[in-house]
């Protein structure tokens, strides 16, 4: 059996790299192993993307980002772009795994007989769900979903970040249970030692580098309020973008660049220094950042919404609240910040499962076994 040789197809690849995102390492620990023979990245030319933009403008910005996400016009140029780069690529390769489902590479990979996978962490089904109701039409949303649909029935797998989203391609649409397979991720940072770890500094971490609100900051914001009547000494740090918010025990930190090691390690300082993580987010595709706070033995507080019940409550790392509720959000940090010891076993926990489950090399490995099976 020939070992893999794998070429990665991604849109903004160059953009992922500077944010440091889960399929940049993915691409880059399949390179480690010498399973990568190269990447083709994929781009709009900007006067070409600003048009699709203004194609689908609203006044609501919420639907306005949604018609973008959903735009069929767009997934065709990349798909032509993805056809291009994959013929004129220079390297032998005998797999080919791309990033999302908004390029069908389908016919060109038949055409070669090379097998041809996905790697995900959504679909159009979680995203939509994360929506809110009625903002699209259903044609809208009917016309997507069979365009997805499309691209998976031509594959060879569908590979996922989450076991969440694992059962959303069985159930949602219709793929056997053995096409879709869950890959996982990786933790960015070694899982440190916890031994000096303090739980008792009632300092709490948010991380967002965008969609402030969506992601939960206002919610945490109107929380923290009510938790500083009681614990007046409660910190909040405010981490990824000038929000150029002023709030009285809270501070802010601006983009940190994961690949600028002075960056890194100021990052890495801050979720040290933290008592436990806190990102109310109305929705997760994934939630890397909570694997990167419970590398440091964190407790997070998440919502019930997406993957993180399965990130935080599955592995005994935290608690869920229902998105947006605020009294529910302040009583639980402050349950929490209120029991160090019991911060301890929930960073514990998270921590364990981090060493155990969340490592690259249980994700190539699942990669290189299902791959492999078609070489």
């Amino acid at each position: 059996m020939p070992d893999p040789r794998i070429v990665g197809v991604m849109q903004g690849y160059a953009f992922q790299q500077r944010k440091g995102s889960a399929f940049y390492h993915l691409f880059r620990e399949l390179d480690s192993a010498g399973e990568l023979v190269g990447v083709v990245g994929l781009s709009i030319p900007r006067w070409l993307r600003m048009g699709l933009r203004l194609k689908n403008a609203s006044p609501n910005r919420v639907k306005w980002n949604a018609k973008d996400q959903l735009d069929l016009m767009r997934y065709q140029l990349l798909s032509r772009k993805g056809r291009n780069g994959l013929a004129n690529f220079e390297d032998e390769y005998n797999a080919v795994l791309q990033i999302g489902s908004n390029m069908n590479l389908n016919q060109f990979c038949e055409g070669k007989n090379v097998p041809a996978f996905s790697f995900h962490d959504n679909n159009v089904f979680a995203y939509t769900r994360s929506l809110p109701p009625r903002l699209l039409p259903e044609k809208r949303i009917q016309t997507a979903v069979d365009y997805e649909k499309r691209v998976y029935e031509g594959l060879s797998g569908v590979f996922t970040m989450s076991k969440t989203l694992a059962r959303s391609f069985v159930t949602d649409f219709g793929l056997p249970e053995h096409k879709v397979h869950y890959a996982g991720f990786g933790s960015p940072f070694v899982a440190e030692s916890l031994e000096d770890k303090a739980y008792d500094q009632q300092r709490i971490l948010f991380v967002a580098s965008h969609s402030f609100e969506r992601k939960g900051g206002v919610t945490l914001l109107n929380a923290f309020r009510k938790i500083r009547q009681s614990l007046p000494n409660a910190q909040l740090v405010l981490v990824g973008r000038d929000w150029e918010i002023e709030e009285p025990g809270g501070e802010v930190h601006g983009f940190l660049d994961k690949r600028d090691p002075i960056d890194n390690e100021k990052y890495q300082q801050l979720f040290r220094g933290a008592s436990m993580f806190v990102m109310p987010s109305f929705n997760e595709a994934f939630g890397e950042v909570f694997i990167e706070a419970m590398s440091h033995g964190l407790p997070c507080i998440g919502t019930n919404a997406g993957v993180m019940p399965e990130i935080i409550c599955d592995n005994g790392a935290g608690e869920v609240i229902e998105p947006g509720d605020v009294d529910a959000l302040a009583k639980s940090i402050l349950g929490l910040l209120g029991d160090p010891s019991g911060l301890r076993e929930k960073g514990e926990a998270g921590h364990r499962a981090v060493r155990s489950e969340y490592s690259w090399d249980n994700v190539i490995g699942r990669v290189n076994k299902v791959v492999s099976s078609f070489l």
